[in-house]
């Protein structure tokens, strides 16, 4: 047995759930080097959002597209003696057809050395497959999740152009603060915010103003005519009027929509907090860094419109620092 070391193993992977009741199914995947079965998983790439390495690793292993519901309890054990984390999200099926039953895989899998063989197993068979005991904790977990959830994100810009430098290249006179621009290192991370909205299936693309706020989404995300200015959510109206900023907020987090705002440092937790206060959810850590962002999983009604009685569930982005990608 190799010896202990202090390097984590970051990971991530989803529970894909279809059918109702006693019909309920979880998907399940064999690995014939190790001749076990557990979940889609695999390690995150050096930088990449937890989240994203979900999607990926689920798509490469069953070659099943989902984006991403709420998250769930992270398992931490050691593996081969280095200590491992992995990240668990409940993962919603793309493909209708297999979503519905009619089919259980997609055509785009074939047995290959990372996994073997597939299967759906009902929640009431899982404890009798499943290898591990922690990967049943992960499943139980994933199937006391009632009802569809929708996300609203709260995302900050990208690393952007500092002040002084902004104003010193304007020779101290400096355009509008709004077309202070993102840094080379800023439009780099662009690309990765886009595939984390992916993840979560986003669909709406909402900004303030400002150009550092709309150049992190556009054009990776989506395109300039698919974002919506909201001047509400700008540093100069939140100076301005903080409690317009806290409304606007309000009224798109109740929008049922897969929705992001991107926003600034000093906006956010007041964005945060407004959203807290909708329901009784415990406000999110606001310190995001640039590129970062929370997520509100909010439960919808049958009409499918928010519930605003039920909590949100609320995430923090991560990402991994560790480079490789063994599973």
């Amino acid at each position: 047995m190799k010896a202990r070391t202090d390097r984590v193993i970051r990971a991530a992977g989803t529970v894909i759930l279809r059918g109702r009741g006693r019909n309920r199914q979880v998907l399940l995947v064999h690995r014939g080097r190790r001749q076990d079965w557990s979940l889609p998983k695999g390690k995150s790439e050096f930088g990449e959002y937890s989240c994203v390495a979900a999607v990926r690793e689920t798509l490469e292993e069953t070659g099943l597209a989902v984006t991403l519901g709420p998250r769930l309890p992270a398992l931490s054990y050691f593996a081969l003696g280095q200590p491992k984390v992995v990240d668990y999200w409940i993962g919603r099926l793309t493909d209708a057809a297999v979503a519905s039953g009619d089919v259980d895989l997609s055509e785009r899998w074939a047995a290959n050395e990372e996994v073997d063989e597939m299967r759906w197993v009902s929640l009431a068979r899982v404890a009798r497959l499943l290898t591990y005991a922690h990967d049943l904790k992960v499943v139980q977990a994933a199937s006391g999740h009632a009802g569809l959830t929708c996300p609203f994100i709260i995302l900050r810009h990208a690393k952007a152009e500092k002040r002084a430098s902004f104003a010193a290249r304007h020779r101290g006179q400096p355009v509008s603060d709004q077309e202070r621009p993102l840094t080379a290192e800023g439009e780099a991370m662009t690309p990765m915010v886009a595939q984390a909205m992916a993840a979560y299936g986003v669909n709406a693309f909402h900004s303030s103003p400002a150009r550092r706020c709309f150049d992190t989404i556009s054009p990776h995300s989506a395109a300039p005519h698919q974002i919506v200015r909201e001047p509400a959510l700008s540093e100069e109206d939140f100076l301005r009027d903080a409690q317009r900023t806290a409304t606007r907020t309000s009224e798109l987090a109740l929008v049922s929509q897969s929705l992001v705002v991107c926003s600034h440092r000093p906006v956010i937790p007041t964005m945060v907090d407004s959203v807290a206060r909708l329901t009784r959810t415990h406000a999110a850590d606001t310190s995001l860094k640039p590129g970062e962002f929370v997520v509100f999983h909010r439960s919808l009604k049958r009409s499918g419109q928010v519930d605003a009685t039920r909590e949100f569930l609320v995430e923090h982005s991560q990402h991994s620092e560790f480079e490789g990608r063994e599973n």
